[in-house]
């Protein structure tokens, strides 16, 4: 019998449609899923029909709207009376937030996802588990070393992965002939490019592209489009604060491309199948949060110091807003609507791409990756990112099958890549040459095995803090494993999980420098399907 699946959403319309990922996997199963989100997008998750069925917290909890108390706890109840009414078997809740919890839990039906709070109000923190746990560790701690896409993690709140993930289909392919849109918006400044390079890249696109120009966005970015329209000249037209959810979808449906920072369009035009080329600096990350698509496009910000926190890093400067040349980013819209392969489009502009690079959204039987179109030296913190993705994947989802360890390699660019043949090229470099001593890989391999040993050991509990931090002072690679387990998970979590899924990333890490050392031609795929597949 078909459950009937409550998925509590409580964050904005980009993350919304996010989820698209969790209620496809509830349809696959042969469930109904509903969605319950907040008032201010329902009509939103109505108009894109981003699940079978919506529903929306009624006013009770909107300190704006003045309810005496009386009303807001008859409210309350009369809601969850309601909810009750739909006969719901079961609850998923993606947002680490008080009020979804709460419901879930009023409900009395089984709930995955968030079932607590991690930190509480008497400074505590309650250990979670699962793939909850790893989001709250990726948000707090390790974001830059997370390639695990937030859609993925979702659609892993509901269980072990009997139907493997998968994205939407690709983006279509083609020359399309539609008008490019870009969007002006963003979470913050941070997250944008600057107005003059905005200026700069709107009459670059339509020098270059020769197509017209929509600008896009929400009421406070009027101001920006009709300035940029007005410098931009003709064959330009401002919508920004103009358009509901209902026509900013019939416009990105028309559209040849859609240029967006990381925003709600932005994975509006990827759920629709539309050609996007995403901006990725400052704080927002195409790991993370990516455009959701087989094949969408990515540019991202080479600053060292990306990525940073935002409005919270205190930068003065955001150089990384004017990066690529806005003449470069207008070449790689042009190139995108003509359906030019993303590695033709790096290939051709190879030389004026030296502040950002090219990554491309690629399905795998784990998830999304984003694969590099320009080639990245070999890092510790890249590949250590790699490394970090198969342990958490393992340990979460032994079910799902794994490419290759070389094959993720390359995907993550640590390599030189001839595209348009199959002939692969060799590495980079070596470790030595490209700056990861070898004896580091030696270094992560005995701190993975000595934190496995003591997982597996009965220890008091300040003798085992004791030795949690003398393993993070000594192994400073080590942390980012340590933090996922041992703070956030509280050191109990799935005991059988961990060992295996650890002892593959002890292999692993003595098997990736054995690779960075040599051609990847000489590495032996059976052997290492012996050591470290999990299925």
């Amino acid at each position: 019998m078909a459950d009937k699946v409550l998925i509590i959403q409580e964050a904005r319309l980009g993350d919304l449609i996010q989820s698209g990922a969790l209620v496809q996997r509830i349809c696959d199963e042969g469930n109904t899923p509903t969605l319950l989100v907040r008032e201010g997008v329902v009509e939103g998750a109505k108009a894109l029909k981003v699940a079978p069925e919506i529903l929306s917290w009624p006013d009770f909890g909107n300190p704006a709207i003045p309810h005496s108390f009386y009303e807001r706890v008859a409210g309350s109840r009369e809601f969850i009376r309601k909810v009750r009414q739909l006969g719901f078997s079961r609850a998923i809740v993606l947002n680490h937030h008080g009020t979804g919890i709460a419901l879930a839990k009023i409900l009395g039906i089984p709930v995955s996802g968030f079932d607590h709070l991690f930190d509480r109000g008497d400074g505590s923190s309650v250990p979670l588990s699962g793939w909850p746990a790893y989001l709250v560790a990726s948000s707090r701690g390790v974001r830059a070393l997370n390639r695990i896409h937030l859609s993925d993690m979702w659609r892993g709140f509901a269980g072990p992965g009997v139907i493997p993930p998968r994205p939407a289909s690709s983006v279509e392919e083609g020359e399309r002939r539609g008008p490019t849109v870009v969007v002006l918006g963003g979470r913050s400044p941070f997250r944008r490019l600057a107005p003059p390079a905005l200026v700069r890249l709107v009459s670059a696109l339509v020098k270059i592209d020769g197509s017209p120009v929509i600008l896009s966005g929400g009421p406070e970015d009027r101001e920006l489009g009709e300035s940029i329209a007005r410098e931009a000249g003709s064959g330009v037209t401002n919508t920004a604060g103009q358009t509901g959810v209902g026509e900013l979808s019939a416009l990105i449906a028309e559209a040849g491309v859609v240029l967006s920072p990381d925003t709600a369009t932005l994975h509006l035009a990827a759920s629709r199948g539309i050609p996007t080329v995403g901006l990725f600096f400052a704080s927002a990350l195409p790991f993370e949060t990516g455009a959701y698509r087989e094949g969408a496009l990515s540019v991202v910000t080479r600053e060292d110091c990306y990525p940073c926190a935002g409005e919270g890093s205190s930068c003065t400067s955001l150089s990384c807003r004017n990066e690529p040349d806005p003449d470069v980013l207008a070449r790689i819209v042009a190139g995108r609507r003509r359906g030019e392969p993303a590695f033709q489009i790096a290939t051709r502009l190879s030389g004026f791409l030296t502040g950002s690079h090219l990554f491309v959204a690629r399905e795998t039987p784990s998830g999304l990756l984003q694969e590099a179109a320009t080639p990245v030296a070999p890092s510790k913190e890249a590949l250590l990112a790699v490394l970090l993705r198969r342990f958490v994947v393992r340990y979460l989802n032994p079910e799902v099958p794994l490419l290759s360890l070389s094959q993720e390699i390359f995907l993550s660019g640590m390599r030189l890549a001839k595209h348009g043949s199959e002939k692969e090229l060799p590495f980079v470099g070596g470790t030595e040459g490209a700056g990861i001593d070898p004896r580091w890989f030696v270094r992560l391999e005995r701190g993975v095995e000595l934190y496995l040993g003591l997982r597996e050991r009965s220890l008091h509990p300040g003798e085992r803090e004791r030795m949690v931090d003398r393993l993070a002072a000594d192994f400073p690679a080590l942390w980012p494993l340590l933090h996922h387990l041992e703070r956030v998970e509280g050191g109990q979590g799935d005991l059988p999980g961990l060992l295996r899924a650890g002892a593959a990333l002890s292999w692993e890490t003595m098997s990736a420098g054995r690779l960075l050392g040599r051609e990847q031609g000489r590495e032996i795929p059976q052997k290492e399907e012996i050591h470290v597949a999990v299925r």
